[in-house]
């Protein structure tokens, strides 16, 4: 283990819950009792081995790593705590298969996390999957913000490469409200605010701006990932000294490829597919980029960049480009009805309702046409 008993984020290859990353601590000071015990539960189901180290965050399932007892390499093994982090790891698992059946080259569908093990139905719940090699966006991007624009490239071009031959464009009605439908019953169901005079304002101002611009205008439609973000990204730096992909003992835990020609990172992985859609909108991933990259290199939250996207007509980042407003706020709507729904602890966390939540429905609100 590193000083002090805690490893760096990138040891677990990738977990990523909401802005700030995850508290990795050693096993014996897991925390509540009632993780300590889903642990104990989980090794009896796995066999034999030994945990490496157990995140902590604001999830609702309890992620850990696992090396077996055969000295076989690492697994990623991840605990629900509740019902709804069941539903979601069913959705990764399933997109993730649905996914890799339809790519055909073998070395695009080494970027996705294989599932080892799915025992998500029994006592306790359990997805074992296998550990993908590389540093996550976000750990890169904290200490090289200067590649923010290289790896940007490099994300949306694997992403195409994965999305492959599936897009196309859609105005259809039915498939906007299936979209929008959800998501927004998710924040009017989860926070009492948005049931009140204010917030039910701003999500009717929502749906109705989305829905005509979707439907009046062609919308591209293929695999979203849903959750795009460089925490989600797995890269091997460009400077091959830089690469901390490591276990705690300072042997390689995944040893990435060579490092390529050009000084660009390349992705060796992309995770937590639980919000992906086979028929999703395009412009939600690229967006949801510039949001985060937004909120990591300058410290702007999601709340203020949409508010600023509102007033302005859309968002522009050097890295990714212009932005239509309504990518902006399909993003900004996936990224809050995702949090809210794989945990209820979003509805109590009156700072990210205040940052993130409110400002936009107000916004919303105020700039909706008085009805007729």
């Amino acid at each position: 283990m590193s000083a002090g008993g805690r490893v760096p984020v990138y040891e677990l290859m990738g977990v990523r819950e909401v802005a700030g990353g995850l508290l990795l601590v050693p096993p014996g000071s897991a925390g509540r009792a009632a993780d300590e015990l889903r642990l104990r539960l989980a090794a009896r189901e796995l066999g034999r081995g030994r945990w490496e180290a157990v995140a902590q965050g604001f999830s609702d399932v309890l992620v850990a790593r696992r090396r077996p007892a055969d000295g076989g390499p690492p697994v990623l093994v991840k605990c629900p705590r509740t019902g709804e982090a069941v539903r979601a790891l069913v959705r990764e698992r399933d997109a993730i298969a649905v996914l890799a059946a339809q790519v055909r080259r073998p070395e695009l569908r080494e970027l996705l996390p294989r599932t080892l093990d799915s025992r998500l139905g029994g006592r306790p719940p359990v997805l074992v999957q296998e550990v993908l090699p590389g540093v996550p966006g976000d750990v890169l991007l904290s200490r090289r913000p200067e590649l923010a624009a290289a790896l940007t490239a490099s994300a949306f071009d694997a992403l195409a490469e994965l999305r492959g031959a599936t897009s196309g464009s859609s105005r259809d009605g039915r498939m906007v409200d299936g979209w929008l439908g959800h998501r927004l019953a998710v924040l009017s169901d989860r926070v009492r605010w948005c049931r009140g005079a204010e917030g039910t304002a701003g999500l009717l101002a929502l749906r109705a701006r989305l829905r005509r611009e979707l439907t009046e205008h062609p919308t591209e439609v293929a695999w979203t990932h849903g959750d795009f973000t460089p925490g989600n990204l797995l890269l091997r730096s460009p400077v091959p000294n830089e690469s901390p992909d490591e276990s705690p003992n300072g042997q390689p835990s995944a040893p990435a490829p060579a490092p390529a020609s050009g000084g660009q990172p390349t992705v060796t992985g992309l995770v937590d597919w639980a919000d992906a859609l086979a028929d999703g909108p395009v412009v939600v991933d690229r967006a949801s980029f510039a949001l985060a990259l937004g909120w990591l290199l300058e410290g702007r939250s999601w709340g203020e960049q949409v508010v600023h996207a509102l007033r302005t007509g859309g968002l522009r980042r050097p890295e990714t480009g212009e932005l239509p407003l309504s990518g902006v706020l399909l993003a900004w709507l996936w990224h809050v009805s995702a949090n809210l729904e794989k945990s209820r602890r979003f509805a109590r966390n009156r700072r990210w309702l205040r940052e993130v939540l409110v400002p936009v429905l107000r916004e919303l609100a105020g700039s909706a046409p008085p009805p007729r």
